[in-house]
């Protein structure tokens, strides 16, 4: 009885799919909402505030003001999502791929600004501190004057 049993099992499954899969060449959709590696979306908006930096718990991601560079180990990452939630400016999205398998596991993705695009950074930043200061300046010389008219003369 088990070896007719056998037989009809191993003549069913000479005709079904296989129940596994090729894997380097074929590969598995990622199910929904599953969490994989942080990608910039636009390293143009990012402000380098680094609070992506200190919400990661496996510190996977450096950033240097100063240096205009953000940077991302996907080996580190432990995909908790913390960093992209923490992003003011909502410049970081969780991608559902995961890195690639490799050997080198201190390899590291780099964003960072051209120097031209430092400059132009530094020069809008430079505009705005102006503007910002001749506001304050316009505001405090119309509570000066407002003062002297609520002031009466003896």
């Amino acid at each position: 009885m088990g070896v007719f049993k056998l037989g009809g099992m191993t003549l069913k499954s000479l005709f079904k799919k296989a129940p596994t899969r090729r894997y380097p060449y074929e590969k598995r959709e990622p199910f929904e909402r599953t969490r994989g590696q942080i990608d910039m979306i636009d390293i143009h908006d990012c402000i380098f505030c680094g609070l992506c930096q200190r919400k990661c718990p496996a510190d996977s991601i450096v950033v240097d003001r100063n240096e205009s560079r953000w940077e991302y180990f996907p080996y580190k990452c432990v995909a908790c999502d913390s960093c992209v939630r923490s992003c003011p400016k909502h410049d970081l999205k969780m991608m559902q791929e995961r890195p690639s398998i490799t050997t080198n596991a201190k390899e590291s993705r780099v964003y960072e600004l051209t120097p031209e695009e430092k400059e132009e950074k530094a020069r809008r930043e430079a505009e705005k501190k102006a503007q910002a200061a001749a506001k304050a300046a316009a505001a405090k010389a119309a509570k000066e004057a407002r003062a002297k008219e609520d002031v009466p003369e003896s």
